[in-house]
């Protein structure tokens, strides 16, 4: 049993839905099918922007596809009465299996009631068109997984601390409001949910899998990227965790992000995994080097890799790291030159890897 979390009282914002919030478990549910229906707004809603749009199929040009969900396809596509450029994810509801619409239920009411905090996607409106959901969210430049390898593989490069540490900044405070405000956890930490925009402003992604903690505690196993998954949810099967698999997950991104590579040899069988993750030493990240990684850098990095999950932080704890103190701004606060020169960079970086996604290797 892992250790449960007493932080179980929080203030809730208030809801932007007009329907329900989906039940925990809405496999049995009869209802699903009209959930799905009333997914849709019919209106287009954009930040710093009063007028609300009326719109359909027929409002949106299609500019091409930048991306595949578990259970959709997400296009580039603009509003054409305002020009405003979004990301739509398109899913064809009348194939999806019961779990698969608890998914789509599940993103939807995330983003949706995520409106205040900065580091997560924005919602702008959704339609029920032809049997397909259409969801319009905020179009960032590309995910980190595509800009590190630009970085590292084809520039030759690398990304610097501060790089570095304004995702992590930012990624734990997206994931501290999920746990926080709305009592859900990730469960899909990784590059590829990263995104970054032309400014630097970087943003989580893809809610389809957030699971919904009861008492600060998760309890179904079927999810998650393979690689990314913590040692206690590949190790105890039938065992409930807790946001600090997603603290793992974020470790392993982190190092990622820092050295250019994933910290394990590629697996051929689970039992490879198991052995890597759960029998031989977690990643460990060094100070100094031709990197020059500081200490506290190394330290919140190889806190996020602890191993035993009793011993590893949570979001809160993590946010007294000097390394994540370093990179934060408080509220009202102006970012540090540090803090500017990261998005100026990140920002430089993903313009840089959208327009030569060609040139990227694996």
């Amino acid at each position: 049993m892992v250790q449960q979390d007493d932080d179980r009282n929080f203030d809730r914002p208030m809801t932007l839905l007009s329907r329900p919030m989906i039940p925990a478990n809405i496999e049995n549910d009869p209802d699903e099918d009209d959930l799905l229906r009333n997914l849709s707004t019919g209106t287009l809603k954009f930040p710093d922007n009063p007028t609300s749009y009326t719109f359909n199929l027929s409002s949106l040009n299609d500019q091409g596809i930048i991306g595949n969900g578990f259970y959709g396809t997400v296009y580039k596509m603009k509003h054409i009465e305002t020009g405003k450029l979004m990301a739509v994810k398109r899913i064809r509801c009348n194939n999806l299996e019961p779990k698969e619409k608890q998914r789509l239920l599940r993103e939807h009411d995330t983003i949706v009631n995520s409106e205040k905090c900065a580091n997560i996607v924005k919602f702008y409106g959704a339609i029920f068109s032809e049997g397909d959901c259409l969801i319009c969210m905020e179009l960032m430049d590309v995910s980190m997984d595509l800009l590190y390898k630009r970085v590292y593989n084809v520039k030759h490069s690398r990304l610097e601390e501060n790089a570095i540490g304004h995702i992590a900044v930012s990624t734990i405070d997206a994931l501290s409001y999920l746990k926080d405000m709305m009592k859900i956890i990730h469960r899909d930490v990784k590059p590829s949910n990263i995104l970054v925009d032309s400014k630097g402003n970087v943003k989580l992604c893809d809610f389809g899998i957030c699971g919904v903690l009861e008492n600060s505690v998760a309890k179904t196993h079927d999810v998650g990227c393979q690689p990314y998954l913590a040692p206690e949810r590949i190790a105890t099967v039938n065992s409930n965790y807790d946001v600090r698999s997603d603290v793992w997950s974020l470790g392993i991104t982190l190092y990622e992000l820092a050295t250019g590579v994933f910290p394990y040899q590629e697996w051929r069988t689970p039992f490879d995994q198991i052995s890597a993750v759960v029998q031989n030493d977690p990643p460990y990240l060094e100070e100094g080097g031709t990197s020059n990684f500081s200490l506290d850098m190394v330290q919140f990095i190889n806190t996020c890799l602890t191993k035993e999950v009793g011993k590893r932080p949570k979001y809160r704890h993590l946010k007294y790291y000097s390394f994540y103190l370093r990179y934060s701004i408080p509220t009202g606060s102006t970012p540090t030159p540090e803090i500017e020169q990261a998005r100026q960079v990140l920002g430089f970086e993903a313009v840089d890897t959208r327009n030569h996604p060609v040139e990227i290797l694996g």
